[in-house]
């Protein structure tokens, strides 16, 4: 759960209520993102907080292992092809010259300890070794031995390093926990690293803003005090942009599910349940959920410090 820095302030929901419970929800019935569940007394929204994973670190990841697949493939191409240049060398020397061109090769010959180091990197079984190959492009002749060993070193250095870290990056990536709409106790609820999140729907606040649509909770500080949160939607899964009527339509379902039930906003089901997305760990529920939750809303009824609007939805001036 971030921490909210007032920049705009959130506006409570309450004025948009009448607005909401009008409008008119999608006409195939499609559960708008980021609704993962309904049922009788909950709503549920995912946290977005995946999109990091899902829209960086494996797009990274597979980007990464490509570069790394093609690096390989250059290098053994380019070793299979200098295998079978030499082979040819070989072969059109012998066919010109004869079978016994390069044993007796007159040490006056012009170039002649290139000829013979072209004969000797093919060994017995007419192969070049990878061994070999690597000596020919780090030591032989007409290469940039220096280069080709500085672009190897940093391409191990770079790939051994990305791809391991990148893949405990994405397979360590926990499930955030999910904002649960409890209709039944007008309550809205999340959790993160064992401390409850909460707010009583009644007293909602949201903040538009065109990368995200923050629904405004409260938790308690790493000092004890009682402090902000904010918990992020985007309904069309951008980091950059959702658009205006996205926030419209999940916050008309969310409203209209509160006061009218499930049965208003999916009523040719009694239960849905939506994909949740494979995840190796997830950010469990905290064993003392309720006492936590319990506690919290004591703290959440006696605060002093939200800004008041007046009936027009017009921040009040202190």
């Amino acid at each position: 759960m971030k921490k909210f820095k007032w920049v705009e302030h959130p506006i409570p929901l309450i004025f948009k209520r009448d607005e909401l419970l009008v409008h008119e929800l999608n006409e195939n019935c499609k559960v708008p993102r980021p609704i993962i569940s309904i049922s009788n007394e909950f709503l549920v929204l995912s946290n977005s907080f995946v999109i990091i994973r899902n829209l960086f670190l494996i797009p990274a990841l597979l980007s990464v292992l490509y570069l790394c697949v093609s690096e390989i493939e250059d290098i053994y191409q380019n070793w299979k092809a200098s295998e079978k240049n030499a082979i040819e060398y070989i072969g059109f020397k012998k066919s010109t010259y004869g079978d016994d061109y390069f044993d007796k090769l007159p040490v006056g010959t012009k170039y002649r300890d290139i000829i013979l180091y072209q004969y000797g990197r093919i060994d017995e079984n007419n192969k070049l070794t990878f061994e070999q190959f690597l000596t020919d492009r780090y030591e032989g002749y007409y290469v940039d031995g220096d280069g080709s060993r500085r672009h190897d070193r940093n391409s191990i250095i770079f790939f051994g390093t990305t791809i391991p870290l990148l893949v405990i990056w994405v397979i360590g990536f926990k499930r955030r926990a999910p904002l649960i709409f409890d209709r039944k106790r007008r309550l809205l609820y999340t959790w993160s690293k064992g401390k409850v999140v909460a707010q009583r729907y009644d007293n909602l606040r949201a903040l538009e803003t065109p990368s995200f649509l923050a629904l405004m909770l409260r938790a308690t500080t790493k000092k004890g005090a009682l402090g902000w949160g904010r918990f992020s939607v985007t309904p069309q899964g951008n980091t950059i942009y959702n658009s205006k009527d996205s926030y419209q339509q999940i916050l008309a379902y969310i409203v209209q599910f509160m006061e009218y039930g499930r049965e208003h906003v999916m009523p040719e089901q009694t239960q849905w349940q939506g994909r949740k997305g494979w995840f190796f760990f997830e950010d469990k529920k905290p064993e003392d959920f309720e006492d936590q939750l319990a506690a919290l809303l004591v703290r959440i009824d006696a605060a002093t410090d939200e800004v008041e609007f007046d009936e027009d939805g017009q921040l009040v001036e202190s």
